[in-house]
């Protein structure tokens, strides 16, 4: 029986042996660096309203056909705004001569360009979440009863602002 029982204590220690599994366990960091990315992009350097006058008929209000793209991308972690802002309309042949920048209107489309441009910065877009977004902006002008004949510009200004 002592023989038996030698045999069955071997047999059982060598279950245990061969049934416990020993492990090793080492860890390490992986490091990447998202950098701060603030971007924005116009697709064109100069819109051309047109004329007040189509054919013979005079107009109370013209709309850009096409929209400008406006195109930014920013990933700030308070947040980000996108602001726009407008200078008064100087005549092409007397700068001294100029039409108030609120006879200006914007929108994101040709039948909702119902936002007055100012001088001063007017909020576009804000957001909290990371964006890399396309904006398509119309422009329209209500016609200047009290104004010049004559070319006019007006300089458009899109800044975008981390918060």
């Amino acid at each position: 029986m002592r023989k038996e029982l030698k045999l069955v204590l071997s047999i059982v220690l060598l279950a245990l042996v061969l049934g416990t599994t020993f492990a090793v366990e080492k860890t390490h960091d992986i490091i990447v660096t998202i950098p701060e990315i603030a971007e924005l992009e116009l697709s064109d350097d100069s819109i051309d309203l047109g004329s007040f006058l189509v054919g013979s008929v005079l107009q109370s209000r013209i709309v850009s056909a096409t929209p400008l793209k406006v195109t930014y991308r920013c990933n700030n972690m308070d947040g980000w705004a996108l602001k726009v802002s407008a200078t008064a309309f100087q005549n092409s042949s007397d700068p001294s001569i100029t039409i108030p920048v609120n006879y200006l209107y914007f929108g994101t489309a040709p039948d909702q360009t119902d936002t007055q441009m100012s001088e001063t910065e007017i909020l576009v877009a804000t957001g909290m979440e990371p964006v890399n977004t396309t904006t398509n902006i119309y422009y329209a002008m209500d016609f200047p009863e009290n104004a010049y004949a004559g070319e006019y510009s007006s300089t458009v200004t899109y800044t975008l602002v981390t918060l």
